[in-house]
């Protein structure tokens, strides 16, 4: 109960900032767009997609229409998982922070919750706010698929799990980052940093760390640092597969798991330890 108590409250909290109503706005926006403009058309040859009622590809068997539409489902999956982490992370960062500033941390921890439990209630949280988000995004997709392709591929919702799943992991590093400096932008900028410079170097690091030394050792080191992170670019690349109805590689998913197992471990046993 005192879990579910801590969840409402951070929704509330995320509700009356609008950062998380903005974001359910831009995926109302692209869904509109994409009902106005994607259709299909049977000729007596086959089948083709529509862009705005012009011809976008040529007539093809149904088949390999149905082929085409859960690439473009992919891509727009990859799309969502993009503006999830960009915005996602924008508007949910602060959660942890503002719970541990002076006065609010006080109010918490005068009522019988341990500090783990705030923790874990503030993550819960964020991730129930994202979830509801990207599940009205690809209940909608699914929708204008269905009605519009008669394709009604269920792999897009069951992308919805798998998408919350791979936010979850980084927003476990949020949180330690969060009990770590207690600052809002800096776990902001340092997550960015990760996202978009340390997370691609490792997991291209053949091509790319790997070339500063050939000592064995230093490969080591470097293969160690990709195992402690969730392995991001990896589960992106198995969730496209999941869309494609192809058989997915399940391993980045359960060494993210352990990954943001401990890093979540970590923000817990700090959060204890400190003093207010």
């Amino acid at each position: 109960m005192k879990l579910l108590a801590l969840i409402r409250l951070t929704l509330r909290e995320l509700a009356a900032k609008a950062t998380i109503i903005i974001l359910a706005a831009i995926s109302t926006i692209v869904l509109l767009g994409l009902a106005a403009a994607f259709s299909t058309n049977v000729t007596p040859d086959g089948m083709m997609l529509q862009l705005f009622g012009q011809q976008a590809s040529p007539v093809m068997p149904e088949e390999q229409l149905i082929t085409a539409i859960r690439s473009m489902q992919a891509g727009l999956a990859g799309g969502l998982f993009t503006g999830i982490i960009l915005f996602g992370i924008f508007a949910t960062a602060g959660v942890i922070p503002d719970a541990l500033e002076k006065g609010t941390v006080d109010l918490y921890l005068s009522k019988p919750i341990a500090r783990w439990e705030l923790l874990l209630g503030k993550y819960l949280g964020a991730l129930v706010a994202i979830f509801v988000n990207v599940l009205y995004f690809m209940v909608g997709a699914w929708l204008i698929f269905g009605l519009k392709c008669h394709l009604w591929d269920f792999q897009i919702l069951l992308a919805t799990l798998t998408i919350t799943f791979m936010f979850a992991c980084l927003y476990a590093i949020v949180a330690f980052l969060a009990v770590l400096t207690r600052n809002t932008a800096v776990s902001i900028i340092l997550v960015y940093l990760y996202l978009f410079v340390v997370g691609p170097l490792l997991h291209n690091r053949e091509a790319t760390l790997y070339l500063i030394s050939e000592n064995t050792v230093y490969r080591s080191i470097v293969d160690g640092f990709y195992y402690v992170f969730p392995q991001l670019d990896a589960m992106r690349a198995s969730g496209a597969k999941q869309l494609l109805a192809q058989e997915m590689d399940w391993k980045p998913f359960v060494q993210s798991l352990l990954s943001a197992s401990v890093f979540f471990f970590g923000g817990a046993v700090m959060l204890k330890r400190r003093d207010f």
